[in-house]
């Protein structure tokens, strides 16, 4: 290892070889011999790539190329439309919109047993590229960089990795460590979460590219299937005969599903399934249900807005669909006018899986990710929000194994906003890659509450095992100093913070944030608050009531019952 480096983390290796492997929900990398292994002809048939025929020049990238074993896959883009609304920066997002901000992805599938090698090349130059970084979680092994070309090959051992490969050169933040234009790659298992429908059922539905999305055919069909290629979807309130939305790998859907009808309340097991793209680009943002997403909402109208995937029915699914570019929140379930559950009320009894799903390309306000409703698993899914990412508002919920970029907005596991009584809520193994907070919002960090009054008991929270890559301004923030929210037995343990921004950079940072507010805070006034931080490493320092208030830069006021261990 003499001349070569080992550490943690995203790697920035002067040499051609590294390696990296997910241990629970934490990334590893060190440096060592690995060499390029010669695909076999059964491995290279195996792999399967997404794409897309007729995609439109706007959806498609301009700046990277992707290769796995000698097949091209489609490396789709994201970037900030046009503002809609009228005054600088109404939807938040003129701060990506004059860094000319983008998320380019590209995906893939293998069995395990397979170890495809999949190459990376930013085929339009920014500049000299003077390293190249990947950050993710997964098992994967960087086999080669070649600066001068701009390439670098990555050899995925298992899958199920999610890995941004990251170019440093001039369209790279070195002080954010933050990428402006993110080239994403999901590396998924061939064996999806829930199999395939029938295309030939005689009760299914089967939309080909360029057909006009026929709805009274889909009303008295079970199963819709959007097969590969660009599809013109709309708005579409999912009718009480259908059970199933298909899309198909290599399907571009441009739309939205609504599942969340009245009658719809009292089936069981609608399910959304498959390895293509729901696009909401063509709505603006806060686009109005009432008007089928045709108009918006001069307000924020969250009760009518157009929601990408709504799930309004007992025993969900939801699995593997990459849904970007959304309008308004992302995920949400049964009702509009509040995303959490309340005793009695048709919700409290909802539940459902979300695993294998990927979010991004969310770049205003209100791109909240997904709701951990009642009984709900999220799982294995990549989350970039630029709200919060998963409201934690339901009891008897698990977030584990997911993989996110949190986006300068809102808090990653969010308590918060109204008070409420919730229990038994776990969050495990969760990766940060990065957190492009600029501020200290009070609505902003890894566990936080936003308060806004009322009253209630948030019991037996864990959260446990978040690596948190890069600098970030935040990791808690609780308090209770206006709301007469009572917090019992949270707990936060097992998490690993890369660095905490000084607080002169902080106020260095240019974007949505402000800079008020401490970086952490536990401040107590109103109800009793039980927080436990157990084994907190910032920078590699780990975190105790001597130095909290130092090297964690907490602020602690009243009297919680505040225990770091």
């Amino acid at each position: 290892m003499a001349g070569k480096t080992r550490r943690l983390g995203a790697l920035a290796l002067g040499v051609t070889v590294a390696a990296g492997l997910a241990v629970a929900g934490v990334t590893s990398a060190y440096a060592g011999q690995q060499p390029a292994l010669p695909p076999t002809a059964a491995a290279v048939a195996a792999v399967t790539v997404a794409k897309t025929p007729g995609l439109p020049a706007g959806d498609k990238s301009s700046i990277y190329a992707v290769s796995v074993e000698g097949k091209n896959p489609s490396v789709y883009r994201t970037a900030p439309k046009a503002r809609t609304c009228s005054s600088t920066n109404c939807d938040g997002g003129d701060y990506a919109r004059a860094d000319n901000r983008s998320f380019n992805w590209s995906s893939f599938w293998f069995p395990v047993g397979t170890t495809p090698t999949v190459t990376v090349t930013r085929t339009a130059a920014a500049g000299a590229v003077t390293d190249i970084k990947v950050r993710g979680t997964g098992d994967y092994t960087i086999v080669s960089k070649d600066l001068a070309a701009r390439q670098i090959k990555i050899r995925v051992n298992r899958p199920k990795a999610k890995l941004s490969v990251e170019f440093i050169d001039n369209r790279y933040d070195s002080l954010r460590q933050l990428p402006l234009d993110g080239m994403l790659l999901f590396a998924d298992d061939s064996r999806a979460a829930v199999a395939d429908p029938s295309r030939t059922a005689p009760d299914t539905y089967v939309v080909n590219p360029g057909a006009t999305f026929d709805r009274s055919r889909a009303a008295r069909s079970t199963t819709v299937i959007f097969t590969r290629g660009v599809h013109d979807l709309g708005y579409w309130p999912v009718p009480d005969s259908v059970q199933r939305v298909h899309l198909a790998g290599g399907a571009y859907v441009k739309g939205a599903i609504d599942s969340a009808t009245v009658s719809k309340s009292t089936q069981q097991g609608f399910t959304v399934t498959g390895r293509g793209v729901l696009s909401g680009e063509d709505f603006n943002w806060r686009a109005d249900k009432r008007t089928n997403g045709t108009t918006s909402c001069s307000y924020d109208c969250w009760e009518y807005t157009v929601k990408m995937v709504q799930l309004g029915t007992d025993k969900f699914r939801f699995h593997d669909v990459t849904v970007v570019n959304a309008p308004h929140w992302v995920v949400t379930g049964h009702r509009d006018n509040e995303i959490t559950a309340k005793q009695g009320d048709d919700e409290s009894r909802f539940t459902g899986t979300i695993s294998d799903v990927k979010v991004l390309g969310n770049w205003g306000w209100n791109g909240d990710g997904i709701p951990a409703l009642t009984g709900t698993t999220i799982s294995d899914s990549f989350v970039s929000a630029f709200d919060d990412a998963f409201k934690l508002y339901s009891s008897n919920a698990t977030i584990k194994n997911n993989t996110l970029w949190q986006m300068d907005n809102g808090a990653v596991f969010q308590l918060g906003w109204f008070a409420k009584t919730i229990s038994n809520i776990t969050a495990t193994n969760n990766t940060l890659l990065h957190t492009e907070w600029t501020g200290t919002n009070s609505n902003w960090g890894l566990l936080n509450y936003q308060e806004a009054g009322g009253s209630g008991a948030i019991s037996n929270v864990s959260v446990t095992g978040t690596r948190i890559m890069g600098p970030t301004t935040r990791v808690v923030a609780l308090s209770n100093t206006s709301a007469s929210q009572a917090f019992r037995d949270i707990t936060l343990a097992d998490t690993r913070v890369d660095r905490l921004y000084s607080l002169a950079e902080i106020n260095s940072l240019r974007g949505n944030g402000s800079k008020d507010l401490p970086r952490n805070l536990v401040k107590q006034a109103k109800a009793p608050l039980e927080l436990t931080i157990t084994n907190l490493t910032i920078g590699g320092t780990r975190i105790t009531s001597a130095n909290a208030r130092t090297d964690g830069g907490f602020d602690i006021t009243g009297s919680p019952t505040l225990a770091f261990n």
